[in-house]
C-alpha cells in the first residue's frame, strides 16, 4: 500500500485524527522524525488539494473522493492477488484462495461496483477452480490413505516398545508424579548429568563425594533432589537417568522420554 493509500486509510479509521497522531503511527517507517515530518506533510498536502481529505483546524477527514479512492485500491489489490493465486494452481495456497474468494463474494453481493469489477477483470475461470477443487479433493483421499497406514504403523511401534516421550510443568505435582514414577521401578540408584556450576550446588547440598558429574545418587534421594533442583534457577539442563528412562529439566518444564510401555505409565 502507497504511503497516500496508507495515511487515507488511517483518517478513514480514525474520523479527526490529528497530525501529531498520524505522525506517531508513520515515524517508524522513516530514519528519522524529519524525514517522517516532511514526507507526513507532503502527503496530507496533496490529499487536501486533490479532495480526498478535508482539513478542520488541526484535524483530519477523509472525503467521500477519498473513500471512492481507498475501495477502488483495495478491490484492484484483492483482484489481483486472486488472480496470482488462482493461475498458479498450488495447493499450499487453497487456504488463501478460499478466503479471498469468500472476500470477493460477500462483497460483490452488496457492492455492484466491485462485482463489475470483478468479473471484467478476473482473468481465471469457473473451470480453473473446479480444476483447483479436484485437486484438493485428490489430496484429501491420499492423505486419507497415509493416515490409516501411519496409525497401523503408530500401532506397530507401540506394540514395539518404540521410545516415546512426554512434558511435564516444572511445578510440585510433577514432582509427587516423578517421584511415584521413579518408585515403581527396580532400581536402587539414578544417574545425573548437570554442569559444573550447578554439581557445585548439589554437591554442597547432598555432600556428594564424587569430584565432577556424571555421578549418581541413592534411591531414597530422588525426591528430595527433585524438590532441590526445582527450587533453583537453573541456565542449563539437568538430566535424570534411570532403567532406560532419561529426565530432563530445564528452566521451564520437564522432558521425560524412554520405552512407550514404560512412558504410558508416567501419562496415567
Amino acid at each position: 500500500m502507497t504511503a497516500k493509500n496508507s495515511i487515507l486509510l488511517m483518517v478513514k479509521q480514525s474520523p479527526g485524527i490529528t497530525y501529531n497522531s498520524l505522525l506517531g503511527k508513520t515515524a517508524s517507517d522513516f530514519g528519522s522524525v524529519n524525514s517522517a515530518r516532511a514526507s507526513l506533510s507532503r502527503t496530507l498536502k496533496d490529499a487536501v488539494s486533490f479532495g480526498l481529505l478535508k482539513k478542520k483546524e488541526n484535524s483530519y477527514f477523509i472525503t467521500d473522493k477519498g473513500n471512492a479512492t481507498i475501495s477502488s485500491e483495495m478491490k484492484n489489490k484483492l483482484l489481483m492477488k486472486l488472480n496470482t493465486a488462482v493461475s498458479q494452481k498450488k495447493l499450499n495456497e487453497v487456504d488463501s484462495i478460499v478466503e479471498q474468494l469468500h472476500t470477493v463474494i460477500e462483497r460483490s453481493t452488496i457492492d455492484s461496483d466491485l462485482l463489475k469489477d470483478a468479473r471484467n477483470s478476473a482473468t481465471f475461470y469457473i473451470s480453473d477452480l473446479t480444476e483447483l477443487n479436484s485437486m484438493v479433493d485428490s489430496r484429501i483421499k491420499h492423505l486419507s490413505y497415509l493416515s490409516k497406514i501411519l496409525s497401523k504403523q503408530l500401532g506397530s511401534l507401540k506394540e514395539l516398545n518404540f521410545n516415546d516421550s512426554f512434558s511435564l510443568p516444572r511445578e510440585k505435582k510433577s514432582i509427587k508424579k516423578l517421584s511415584g514414577f521413579f518408585s515403581s521401578f527396580d532400581s536402587e540408584e539414578f544417574f545425573i548429568e548437570c554442569s559444573e556450576a550447578f554439581f557445585e550446588k548439589l554437591s554442597e547440598k547432598f555432600s556428594i563425594k564424587t569430584k565432577k558429574p556424571p555421578f549418581s545418587m541413592k534411591k531414597d534421594s530422588f525426591q528430595k533432589f527433585l524438590e532441590f533442583v526445582f527450587s533453583q534457577n537453573i541456565s542449563q539442563s539437568v538430566f535424570i537417568y534411570f532403567s532406560f528412562i532419561q529426565i530432563k529439566i530445564s528452566s521451564y518444564s520437564v522432558f521425560v522420554s524412554g520405552p512407550f510401555n514404560e512412558i504410558e505409565k508416567l501419562k496415567q
